[in-house]
């Protein structure tokens, strides 16, 4: 997938998780709702229940007795000890008001999201077969089997390079020569796919034939002589396969336009230079 939009999947993970995101959020209490329990005289509804589950849509027909006893037992225990609270009036403190600042906007900044990707921000089974179809190429899958010689330096990979040329078996010198783990198997590396490989080894590796050797290649692990033992030809990923990663890219990069929208029409103004943020 293209960089940008695996950034911008990053970003909505971190800040709020995909699955929140797509969780259904409540509605209103009603009178329907029904009570579960009574603390108190404080009562718990099926709602009160719902929100202690990570998705409140789920159907509670699906929650095993046992899990539902220590939901209950939870709520039981936060409730009396929220009770407890206010009557030492520890909800008038500072500490907890700004804790309470810090829940409540946390809590309004997943229902704007929601409320957001539920509208403008709304991905639809169009809109991903569209996103499939202009980035085609970022849905072909390549595999190639290769072996390497991994050696220090450039040197010696030329070395090894000419000794190849003049007909000395690449497994064998993979095993007397080769400095990396897989060096007592031939410098067998297995069959790979684009992404696997640091950019230098696969773009010289997806550059050769089967059955042809290149390098030296240079990367952080050091010098590569790599031999292209087999290669499937490229096809495209059925889009099933890769609806949920379209998905998931498609609401980033949303949600990283919707962010960024609304820092533009915002004024922030940040006092302390230790809490900058950079390039902002």
């Amino acid at each position: 997938m293209p960089r940008s939009f695996l950034a911008y999947s990053l970003l909505t993970v971190f800040l709020f998780g995909i699955p929140a995101a797509h969780s259904q959020m409540p509605k209103a209490l009603t009178a329907e709702d029904t009570i579960l329990a009574v603390i108190n005289g404080e009562t718990v509804t099926e709602r009160d229940f719902r929100l202690m589950l990570p998705k409140y849509d789920t159907e509670l027909k699906t929650v095993p007795p046992p899990q539902k006893a220590q939901i209950m037992r939870d709520i039981v225990t936060q409730r009396l000890l929220a009770i407890e609270g206010k009557k030492q009036k520890l909800d008038k403190s500072a500490v907890f008001n700004a804790r309470k600042r810090s829940i409540v906007d946390a809590a309004l900044a997943q229902a704007a999201v929601q409320h957001f990707l539920q509208g403008d921000g709304a991905v639809s089974e169009k809109d991903m077969r569209a996103f499939y179809k202009k980035n085609e190429k970022a849905f072909i899958k390549e595999d190639v089997s290769a072996s390497h010689i991994l050696l220090k330096s450039r040197k010696e990979a030329e070395a090894v390079l000419a000794d190849l040329k003049a007909g000395k078996d690449f497994a064998k010198l993979a095993a007397e020569k080769s400095i990396g783990p897989s060096g007592p198997k031939g410098g067998d590396l297995g069959t790979f796919a684009r992404g696997q490989m640091v950019p230098e080894f696969e773009k010289a590796a997806f550059a050769l034939k089967a059955g042809e050797v290149g390098g030296p290649v240079k990367t952080k692990f050091g010098f590569h002589i790599i031999k292209v033992t087999a290669r499937s030809g490229a096809k495209a990923v059925p889009f099933k396969q890769v609806v949920a990663q379209i998905r998931e890219n498609m609401i980033g990069q949303k949600l990283g336009a919707y962010f960024k929208k609304l820092k533009e029409a915002a004024k922030i103004e940040i006092k302390d230079s230790n809490y900058a943020i950079a390039g902002e």
